[in-house]
């Protein structure tokens, strides 16, 4: 039915860099203050009406699913994987995968830095772009996420890889998250979209014969399969992973979308695509809430909050507290001293 094949050409969704990036994102909770962990995460993705030859020389664009997970070790360490379908300049087709490993600025000792982890890419042939192709990764067991994807019903394992066998990865917790955190409340309102699914690619397509089709993004939960029935939009200057990085890095400035009720009939499904309007943040893309989020709990809220205030600044407070100490220290031993002198010397 169709081909892969594996090769070297990676295209790497990058961390806090200029790459364009807009998508959406699950939410449990309007104020965003609930999150959940889930098994596994999928996506559909197609290249609609999209001719690649307007594409600029190099360019590549890409559709997909953008997830993190946490250490269960180091509260600064996170997880962002990564999963794409990849429409290049030339027409060709691929599906990307990856895992960054980050490191949330601990002050005032250690900046924010990422690295990444591993690195994936097959060419898919004998598939139209227009056909929808689903992605899947999956948490099984001893630590080993499944990547697979699916053409009309038929199933192709890509790999399996042992996460918590890589170098460093050992404490990785063995989910993916979902919903969202509160990092800094308003008026600073940062917030962290464990789930987001959406588009990017290595340089701006500012020409309107691109369109990139997203549908179902879905979750498995222990109780099954489960759409995400509230999604909200981002873009990529605020696509928060954890405290310190995002997602691609930039605005994609131009690039507007289509979805439920304008005009899409779909409750599951965002069409982006160029028009020379950029997509408001805050858009609500779809609410089609059922009672499957009653039994969640804000387990990260003002908790999460506190403890990643105390993560960056506890450092620099409990410096202070001692530089605090030890002048009252210093001043109390001069004060000693004066007291011993004869008054005619004191205050020398």
């Amino acid at each position: 039915m169709f081909d892969l094949n594996a090769t070297i050409e990676h295209h790497i969704a990058r961390l806090n860099s200029d790459m364009p990036y807009v998508a959406g994102f699950q939410v449990i909770a309007d104020d965003l203050s609930l999150r959940e962990t889930v098994n596994a995460t999928a996506v559909t993705i197609s290249f609609p009406s999209t001719e690649p030859e307007f594409f600029p020389s190099g360019g590549w664009l890409g559709g997909g699913m953008f997830v993190q997970a946490q250490d269960h070790v180091f509260r600064n360490v996170d997880y962002g994987f990564y999963m794409m379908l990849v429409l290049d300049a030339s027409g060709r087709l691929f599906v990307d995968l990856g895992l960054h490993q980050t490191e949330e600025a601990t002050l005032p000792t250690h900046t924010a830095m990422s690295s990444l982890v591993y690195a994936y890419t097959w060419q898919i042939s004998g598939i139209d772009r227009s056909t929808p192709i689903t992605l899947l990764q999956s948490w099984e067991t001893n630590g080993l996420v499944d990547y697979s994807i699916s053409v009309s019903g038929h199933d192709q394992t890509l790999t399996a890889l042992n996460v918590t066998g890589t170098p460093n990865c050992q404490n990785v917790i063995q989910k993916f998250y979902a919903g969202n955190v509160i990092i800094d409340p308003f008026p600073f309102s940062r917030y962290i979209n464990y789930f987001q699914f959406g588009v990017a690619s290595n340089q701006a397509l500012t020409n309107t014969h691109w369109q990139v089709d997203l549908k179902e993004p879905k979750m498995l939960r222990h109780t099954g399969w489960t759409l995400v029935d509230k999604a909200w939009s981002l873009q990529g200057d605020h696509s928060y992973l954890d405290y310190d990085l995002r997602w691609g890095g930039t605005t994609y400035a131009g690039v507007d979308a289509q979805y439920y009720q304008h005009p899409l009939q779909n409750p599951y499904e965002i069409i982006f695509s160029y028009n020379e309007h950029t997509l408001t943040p805050g858009t609500v893309l779809w609410n089609v809430s059922s009672t499957n989020n009653t039994a969640l709990t804000s387990f990260a809220s003002e908790s999460q909050a506190l403890t990643t205030f105390a993560r960056r600044f506890l450092p620099a407070i409990i410096t202070m507290l001692g530089a605090a100490v030890l002048l009252a220290f210093l001043l109390a031993r001069r004060n000693q001293k004066q007291r011993k002198l004869p008054p005619s010397m004191r205050g020398l």
